[in-house]
Order: C-alpha cells, then structure tokens, then sequence
C-alpha cells in the first residue's frame, strides 16, 4: 500500500480516497490527447499516448484505492510503459523513424519490461526512476539542437510548459511525501493529489507540442 504518500490510510474501498480520485486526472488528459489530435496526423502516436495515460490514470487509481498485488504492478506498468513512450518518440524525431516505428518500437521494449517487473515486482520503482530521466533529457535535447533539421519544427514553448509543471508537481509531492514539511495525512488537498493533477496536465501539453511538430508520418 502507498503508506509513503501522506493520505491516511483508511478500511474500505478506497484507501487513500483524494490521491485515488485525482488520478483521474490521467484519465482525462488522455482523452484530451486523443479529442485534440482526432483526424490529424500521427494517428498511431496519439493513439498510443491516448491509451497510455488513461491506463497510468487506472492504474494510480487501483494503486491507492482497492490496493493489492495486481494494482502495484499495473500502477507501474503504466508508468514505463509512458515513460517508454516518450523516449520512443524522442529517439525517433533524432532518427528519423516513422509513427510506426516508433510504436512498434515501443510496444516490444515495454512488453519486455512488463515482464519483468511481473517476476520481479520490487523492481518497478528502480526501473522508472532512470527511464524519467532519459525521458527528461530525451525531451530536452531536441531544445537544445539535437534533433533532425528541416523536417520539422521544435516543439518549443509547449515542452517547457509541461516540463515546468511537471517540475512543480514533483517538488510539491517529495515535499508532501509522510513525514514531509507539507505532509497532512487527514487533509482533503494533498500534496501527492496535487502532483496527479499537474503531471497529468504537463504531460498533456507536451504530447501536444510534440506530434504538432514531430517529423514522423503514418508510412513512408
């Protein structure tokens, strides 16, 4: 059970009732991805990425509320699985690969870690900590000129707008993490929920920044 999280721990259902609600907010940025992008092209990424958030939103939602064997490992599943994603479709904007590659890519690679976060459950955390920050330095480098020229442009301002938000809730949830200066176990705002939101919110607007600017097509 995440006891490290803050949130009072509570019988019932939902153990941890505003972390678990609020990780809907994934939920609903994937279904925001895939209502902006709907009829334009890249339809296998925003697919991809559409699916994605919505499972780490189930997922999240499992893990802090009904709990147990099966919800640690879709909660972390998820999260490679997106993690995966973006460095998928990072190295395909420096390479070049189409939309396909890159999920085909992706979908062989998480299939692959799946397994074995499902033999060995502990490793889930290891396992996404190091994929959050190659998927941070994937994100960026394309900014800083690493990416392929005069295929397309840079995704821009939107990338660190998400990556702004992104950095302010992961600030707000180690400070709220149990024993945290901001930490209130029996508060309706927790630092933790905050995160989900904003997370969610970042990672929306940088998959929207960029499929509007990635240079991969459905087929070449």
């Amino acid at each position: 059970m995440p006891a490290a999280d803050c949130e009072r721990l509570l019988d019932g259902f939902l153990a941890q009732p505003v972390n678990a609600v609020s990780s809907l907010a994934f939920v609903l940025a994937g279904m925001s991805v895939f209502v902006r992008r709907r009829g334009a092209s890249g339809r296998a990424l925003v697919g991809a990425f559409s699916v994605t958030l919505i499972a780490v939103g189930i997922g999240s939602w499992a893990f802090h509320g009904p709990g147990g064997t099966t919800a640690d490992w879709v909660h972390d599943a998820s999260i490679t699985a997106l993690l995966v994603l973006i460095v998928s479709v990072e190295l395909g904007y420096v390479a070049g690969w189409t939309d396909r590659q890159v999920v085909a890519g992706w979908t062989g690679t998480t299939t692959a870690l799946w397994l074995v976060e499902w033999v060995w459950p502990s490793v889930g955390d290891t396992l996404n900590a190091p994929l959050a920050l190659f998927a941070v330095l994937g994100v960026l480098a394309p900014q800083l000129g690493a990416g392929r020229s005069g295929e397309a442009q840079r995704p821009g301002t939107g990338v660190f707008v998400g990556l702004a938000l992104l950095g302010v809730g992961a600030i707000t949830m180690l400070l709220s993490r149990t024993g945290g200066p901001l930490c209130a176990p029996d508060s309706l705002v927790q630092g933790h929920a905050i995160w989900h939101m904003l997370a969610a919110a970042g990672i929306s607007v940088y998959v929207g920044a960029r499929l509007a600017a990635h240079p991969a097509t459905e087929s070449r």
